[in-house]
């Protein structure tokens, strides 16, 4: 994360996404994450007055000799009004933002994060991560990855393009149908970003066994439904230190979490985080295994792009390292139909049987 606290000669400007504004009577310094209601008037001029002045970049002892020209000798509110602008993330290195660069806004959203943009574009660059499914959700957290300058993406998918697929698969075309999703995504990433690195695996993946005959990685995103597969991930990411998050939808909720690091976090067998056949009622598993065995999961895009997005967004703050996931130790469902949260809480159990040896992986990218 980035200090606060500039050094003096270290040249700064506004950041272009602060906004100034007043409701009801109350001076606005930028909004969303980083609003500051500013209520005393005798600062509303000032602090606009030295808003302006980084428009361009200037030094703290610049900025401040300026401030003290408009404040009539008084210390205290000079002071007062460069520390409204300095205690945050207002201002940014003069070098930060450039717009020709393919990454500029998504170094602004690192910088308003608090983190330094340089260094988390430089650790996104330099990260690998598999995804186990190329779909309806995997698709899209591929794509948005690719883009962001992800270094490398290992695309893992047995199945082929279906006309079914074209409702929520959007990086999908017609001309595709009956094609291996892992080559096509990987054609179409190759299109959007060259510098991100792609190699598709076209295989299923049942057992820890294919599982180990993957890349390496700094992280594993697993999108795909096989029965049991979250659990066979889990128990081989804990046992080789892999950090790994699960993406998915439970009919309409878009689900994410929890983003599992080994020995740090629970793991997927700390708490029971999805519904099971009653142990010891073998007519009731029957029953249920025989109104289940029809199951067919309404897909559907939007919902796809909401739990995609918001696991996106996790895995650029844990490669990137910055911010706090918030799918850590935590699995996450927004119901779309009214957007309420559902949580269920991942922390560790010191007896877990699958994590309770792990050792500490260090976390971002290795």
């Amino acid at each position: 994360m980035r200090s606060v606290e500039p050094r003096l000669d270290e040249p700064r400007v506004l950041a272009p996404y602060v906004r100034v504004g007043f409701q009801d009577g109350v001076l606005f310094l930028g909004f969303g994450s980083i609003r500051r209601p500013v209520h005393d008037p005798v600062l509303w001029e000032p602090l606009l007055r030295l808003a302006d002045h980084f428009r361009v970049p200037r030094t703290r002892a610049e900025a401040r000799s300026f401030l003290d020209g408009h404040c009539e000798g008084d210390t205290l509110r000079a002071e007062t009004v460069m520390r409204l602008l300095e205690d945050g993330v207002h201002l940014i290195p003069a070098h930060t933002y450039d717009p020709a660069d393919r990454y500029s806004r998504h170094a602004l959203f690192y910088e308003l994060s608090g983190a330094d943009a340089v260094q988390v574009q430089l650790r996104l660059a330099r990260a690998r991560v598999v995804l186990l499914g190329c779909g309806g959700i995997g698709g899209l957290v591929a794509v948005t990855l690719a883009t962001a300058g992800v270094g490398e993406l290992v695309l893992v998918d047995a199945d082929h393009v279906e006309l079914s697929n074209l409702t929520r698969q959007f990086l999908f075309t017609e001309a595709d149908i009956g094609l291996p999703k892992a080559e096509v995504l990987a054609r179409e990433l190759r299109r959007r970003n060259r510098h991100c690195r792609t190699r598709p695996v076209v295989r299923e993946v049942r057992d820890r066994e294919d599982l180990e005959s993957l890349p390496s990685c700094d992280l594993l995103v697993v999108s795909a439904d096989s029965p049991g597969l979250t659990s066979t991930v889990n128990a081989h990411c804990v046992r080789d230190g892999t950090p790994w998050l699960n993406a998915c939808y439970v009919n309409d909720i878009a689900v994410w979490g929890p983003l599992v690091v080994p020995g740090t976090t629970g793991c997927w067998d700390c708490r029971p985080l999805t519904v099971r056949a009653p142990e010891g009622e073998p007519e009731l598993a029957r029953l249920m295994a025989g109104i289940n065995g029809r199951y067919q999961a309404p897909s559907n895009g939007p919902v796809n792009m909401l739990a995609s997005s918001l696991a996106a967004l996790d895995v650029f703050r844990y490669l990137g390292g910055f911010g706090v996931p918030a799918s850590l130790d935590r699995r996450v469902g927004v119901w779309s139909h009214d957007l309420s949260l559902d949580e269920q809480d991942t922390d560790r159990d010191p007896a877990c049987p699958t994590c309770a040896d792990a050792v500490p992986v260090r976390e971002g990218v290795r």
